[in-house]
Parts: C-alpha cells; structure tokens; sequence
C-alpha cells in the first residue's frame, strides 16, 4: 500500500528541517575559524553558548603546552577555557591577521544530531596552515570534537569544543 500524501509530506518535511540543521551546525563551523584567523573576537565568542568551554588536548609535553595555559585550567592533557570571561581572553590573546597569517580548516565533519533536536554531536578534523617569514607551514593537526546545541535565539553553539592537537609545529 502507498504512502498517503500526508505522510509523503510529513517525511519530506522532516528531512529537510534535518538537512537545515546541519547546515546551520556547518554554519558555526565555519564561523569558527574565519573569525579565529581574522580577530573577530565577538563572532568567535558567538560560537559558544555562555558557559561554553574550549578545551585543548596537546599530545606533546613542554614548553608548547605551558605556552597555552597562562589563564585556563591546565589539566593531564592540556589546559581548559571555560566560561565567557575566559574564552574572552583566549580569543584576545590568539594571533590574527595582519600581524600573523594563518588558516584554519576544518575537513570531513561527521555530524549526529538527537532526536531532540536539541543537541548535535561533531567531530572533524583540523589543519592549520601558516606563513612564517614567508615560508608556508602545516603548524598543527588534529580533530575537533564537538558538544553542540541549539541556543534560545535558535543558533546552534557550543557547549564544548575539545581540540585534539595530534601534533604542534613549536
């Protein structure tokens, strides 16, 4: 027996609020790092709701993780940035075009959102590329893992954004 047009519709109309979901959630990613690179501080501050958390795993020991911890909560893997306040430091601090250019990308999402449609799960990788004294370099790599919800203004946020810095050009 078919469909009735109802439920045809219904089911179209669910799978298009999901891929308007996941776009909006590829939006934040974005954002993210057009604004990191370019020193749009509040843009950046927007990606998290307001007692978001930023929270750096470096694999490497030393002087480039005690480089990162002067405000956050260092901790075994790293150091953790959690708060309004405290994210607003980390983004002052953060180098940024013109004094130092450099990109971050941000490839391959894997995207699960519940079926509140509230939260969203994400993880992907990242690759920053940077220009030092006009030599191009891979400075960093790793994956992003993502803990992401739909804030009130309907914007999707996050709560935590755990970057697994695989390795670190020092």
């Amino acid at each position: 027996m078919t469909e009735t047009l109802e439920a045809q519709v219904a089911a179209l109309t669910a799978k298009v609020r999901r891929l308007e979901e996941e776009r909006a959630i590829l939006q934040t990613l974005h954002r993210y790092g057009h604004s990191i690179d370019y020193g749009h501080e509040a843009n950046w501050l927007d990606c998290f709701t307001e007692d978001g958390a930023f929270d750096l795993h470096i694999r490497q020991d030393g002087e480039t993780a005690g480089r990162l911890r002067g405000f956050g909560e260092p901790h075994a893997k790293g150091v953790r940035f959690a708060g309004r306040a405290v994210l607003n430091q980390f983004i002052r601090q953060h180098t940024r075009a013109p004094d130092a250019w450099h990109k971050h990308f941000m490839v391959e999402p894997v995207i699960e959102i519940a079926q509140d449609g509230e939260h969203a799960k994400v993880r992907s990788y990242f690759v920053r590329l940077d220009d030092q004294a006009g030599e191009r370099i891979m400075s960093a790599f790793g994956r992003y893992i993502d803990d992401m919800v739909r804030a009130p203004d309907g914007r999707w946020r996050f709560r935590e954004r755990i970057a697994e810095i695989e390795s670190m050009w020092n």
